[in-house]
């Protein structure tokens, strides 16, 4: 028997298997469903193009334990800095991001548009706050970001209408009051220190993300089993029984909660919280284009255009071909491998995510927290943005398998 099972070889379960190595724990072992792990840190070389298959990755943390971790794996000199270079498209002119801070790089016609909506904005005039993100943002910074910007490019990735989302994730995008989008202007100067996440990122010099989830894996990768998708999960006399063959005292949770339905035999109490769990399928096209520019990568909200972002990858990768970029687009939005996109070409390669993030719905808080506390009672804990169904970046799956060790094991 096991001491522990952990379902799903990505960042988290690896990092997860990791620790309880180093933790002198090794009676464990990890199913991955796919032919090869690594999930959405995986990266291909395409035509001499590196592409991060899983999308936009790149490490940039807050917390100091999780960069002596990979770097105790990886040498930080094997790695680019790179302060972050990334743009908006709006109303036909491209400004700096986050758009609270930098509207003062738009004409001075849109400037006006934009302030005279800022200040009449709800949370400037003492509204009270909503608890949809739709009328959240219309009430945060007012109706022109929220219409030009922030509704069409949250609808073009989450592939849900605005007001279905709730307002629990907002942590992910700026803190910018009134008054500093004001300053800002009449400054014209932005404030970096306003940047969600990745005001400053490391690459690997060679290769592409999954250089980072290798360096990690090939420390388990004798205790990683693939091709076993995970279709029956029975907890007995205090123990898990998965796939009616391998015993656990204990199961870690890295993958979706909604593809373990069926083999859970989900009580009716939790039926609607399964329910209530939604993802996004994300599909990363591959471009060979010219450019000249310094540009990371670039946020559209466009919704005659399929994708909602791009990356220029020779730009943070610079050991990759200088023509590579590629796209990310909803699923929902795709025009399939067989037809032309809008702009009248074809990428030449493409990659699809079935599942890319958890979609922050109206409800899904209480939902996630049901499902762990149910299942924690019976030693079937989730970690990690599947496991606790939260937009976690690779940084933060790192330190939630980190809090989990020393929580559960040490």
């Amino acid at each position: 028997m096991y001491e522990f099972i952990i379902i799903g070889g990505g960042i988290t379960g690896v990092t997860l298997g990791r620790l309880l190595q180093m933790s002198g724990v090794n009676n464990f072992i990890i199913l991955e469903a796919e032919s090869e792990a690594g999930g959405l840190c995986r990266t291909k070389l395409i035509d001499g193009h590196y592409l991060d298959i899983g999308g936009g990755h790149f490490l940039c943390t807050k917390y100091p334990q999780v960069y002596d971790f990979i770097f105790s794996h990886i040498p930080k000199e094997e790695f680019n800095f790179f302060d972050r270079v990334s743009k908006i498209r709006v109303e036909g002119e491209i400004i700096d991001y986050p758009i609270e801070s930098n509207l003062w790089q738009l004409s001075t016609e849109k400037q006006i548009d934009y302030l005279i909506s800022a200040i009449q904005a709800g949370d400037f005039t003492g509204v009270k706050e909503p608890c949809n993100y739709e009328e959240w943002i219309n009430w945060k910074l007012g109706n022109k970001i929220a219409s030009s910007y922030m509704i069409p490019y949250n609808k073009k990735i989450w592939g849900v209408e605005p007001n279905e989302l709730d307002i629990d994730w907002l942590h992910k995008i700026p803190s910018v009051k009134t008054r500093e989008i004001l300053e800002s202007c009449l400054n014209k100067l932005s404030d970096r220190r306003k940047m969600p996440s990745h005001n400053g990122f490391y690459y690997p010099k060679m290769g592409g993300f999954q250089t980072i989830f290798d360096v990690i894996y090939k420390n388990v990768v004798d205790r990683v089993m693939l091709n076993e998708k995970v279709i029956d999960l029975e907890y007995r006399d205090n123990y898990w029984l998965v796939n009616c063959e391998y015993k656990a005292k204990k199961v870690i949770n890295t993958a979706p909660w909604n593809h373990l339905y069926k083999a859970l035999n989900v009580p009716a109490s939790l039926e609607d919280c399964f329910e209530r769990l939604k993802n996004n399928s994300i599909v990363v096209s591959l471009w060979e284009q010219e450019y000249n520019h310094d540009w990371h990568w670039c946020y559209d909200p466009d919704l005659s255009l399929e994708y909602h972002r791009e990356f220029f990858i020779h730009n943070f990768a610079p050991h990759s071909l200088s023509t590579g970029m590629y796209t990310e687009t909803n699923l929902t939005r795709w025009p399939g491998s067989e037809t032309s996109w809008s702009n009248g070409k074809k990428p030449i390669f493409e990659h699809i995510n079935s599942v890319a993030y958890p979609v922050p719905v109206v409800g899904h808080s209480k939902a996630i927290s049901s499902i762990l506390e149910y299942y924690e009672r019976q030693n079937l804990f989730g970690v990690g943005r599947w496991g606790q169904w939260q937009y976690f970046n690779s940084d933060v799956c790192i330190l939630e398998a980190m809090k989990f060790i020393k929580a559960k094991v040490l």
